[in-house]
């Protein structure tokens, strides 16, 4: 294609030259991917965070402040963020930039554990969670636009092959992070343990912005800019006229608010075993054991099987986790409810990507993203406040019960009451 028929038409140039890089970005985004999420094992937000958190601070509702930073990070920049990028012809410069402030937070809680870790564990706990919460933020500032540039790069006949591969290799990888974490945890005392961890994981994310920042993404026709304001005033009239996908959202909401037991697993298990912080790496390497085969699997399944299926089952192997939680007589159970929360986080994040990509046209795509998450964001903001409160005032029995209950509602909701997208409905090379 010459350079003037380029001009005349950006997104048939652009789609060729997504063609001819299809297999290096492939790779480039499956390697990035995979070493982030070994980063992320030796950090765990279900083990090792929460064991950070109890030995810190014994108050249970405190656990309730991991998802519920993690989630208002993640879901509450898509405000800001989808607005911004419709008018941009290319996402990866401004993901480039954002996802620095996901990475930095690991690098300054490995040093602050390993320099000061005789400072009061009030002041460790308040760095902890102010770092904490950088990273979500910039995670969620990160989330929209990584989003809709995988949606971009990788044909969408691959999405679920390449979601699968991509958190499948990371497991895998992150079955040695967890062993590693083991070692860690066992051998060197605590908080300077979970620092070295940090510190490693932050090493991880070094190498996968190298590997993001080698990827090729052309330029595509931009949409019109559009504020902050009329991004809000939008959210309705899409929800009043898309029904198949406001019943999905309804459905997602209610699943999360059941999956959001699944933080409360290691604490409960901690308080009524009394396990050393070493059986946290056990569990870990368990979760992301159980991760690595489900994403592989799960992918391709969904991808033959329908996305929207991964999904109920998922959630169904879920709620069995957080019901087992609730009755495990034997400490050793736990790894088995590890394996299944594994399955189901894989399936349930797996299932977050793609399902959007389904309901959406691509040029709508920031949109919908943006307008998924903030229909999450109450939900994860004060889902686990409240189940915190929950667990304080009755127990881990009662909330995992409580939450179990709400998760299979949104399955019957969802198998019910949501069609499945068409396939490739999303795929810009179908539209």
């Amino acid at each position: 294609m010459s350079e003037n028929e380029a001009v005349r038409d950006p997104d048939a140039a652009a789609q060729r030259i997504i063609e001819r890089h299809a297999n290096r970005n492939f790779i480039l985004n499956v390697l990035d991917g995979s070493t982030f999420y070994l980063g992320i094992s030796m950090v765990s937000r279900y083990t090792v965070l929460p064991l950070l958190v109890e030995r810190l601070s014994g108050e249970r509702w405190m656990q309730g402040l991991i998802p519920t930073i993690y989630y208002s990070g993640w879901l509450l920049p898509s405000l800001v963020v989808a607005p911004l990028l419709a008018s941009r012809p290319r996402r990866l410069p401004f993901l480039l930039t954002v996802t620095i402030f996901e990475r930095l937070p690991y690098l300054f809680l490995g040093l602050l554990l390993l320099l000061a870790p005789d400072a009061p564990p009030s002041v460790l706990l308040a760095a902890f969670l102010v770092l904490f919460t950088v990273n979500s933020f910039g995670g969620g500032a990160s989330g929209v636009p990584w989003q809709d540039y995988i949606s971009r790069v990788i044909p969408g006949r691959r999405w679920g092959v390449f979601f699968g591969l991509q958190a499948g290799l990371g497991g895998a990888l992150g079955v040695g992070g967890a062993a590693l974490a083991t070692m860690v945890l066992d051998q060197q005392p605590f908080p300077q343990s979970i620092g070295i961890l940090s510190l490693a994981c932050f090493a991880c994310m070094v190498v996968a912005y190298i590997f993001l920042a080698l990827t090729v993404e052309p330029a595509m026709r931009p949409q019109p800019a559009q504020s902050v304001g009329m991004f809000v005033r939008s959210i309705v009239p899409l929800l009043r006229r898309d029904v198949a996908f406001r019943r999905y959202l309804i459905s997602r909401a209610a699943i999360a608010l059941g999956m959001v037991g699944h933080s409360f697993v290691t604490a409960a298990a901690l308080e009524r075993f009394s396990l050393p912080n070493e059986q946290v790496g056990l569990f870990t390497a368990a979760l992301l054991a159980s991760q690595a085969v489900s994403n592989l699997g799960l992918g391709v399944l969904a991808d033959r099987w329908g996305h929207k299926q991964v999904l109920e089952l998922s959630t169904a192997l879920g709620m069995l986790a957080v019901l087992l939680a609730a009755v495990a007589p034997a400490a050793w159970w736990f790894v088995l409810i590890f394996v299944l929360v594994g399955a189901a986080q894989a399936g349930y994040m797996l299932t977050g990507f793609t399902l959007v990509f389904g309901f959406s046209k691509p040029a709508d795509r920031p949109m919908y993203i943006g307008v998924a998450n903030l229909a999450i964001a109450p939900v994860a903001v004060f889902g686990p406040l409240l189940a915190g409160a929950l667990a304080e005032a009755a127990g881990y029995v009662a909330l995992f019960v409580a939450l179990a209950a709400l998760g299979l509602f949104g399955l019957g909701s969802l198998h019910w009451r949501v069609p499945t997208p068409a396939r490739g409905a999303g795929d810009p090379a179908a539209g």
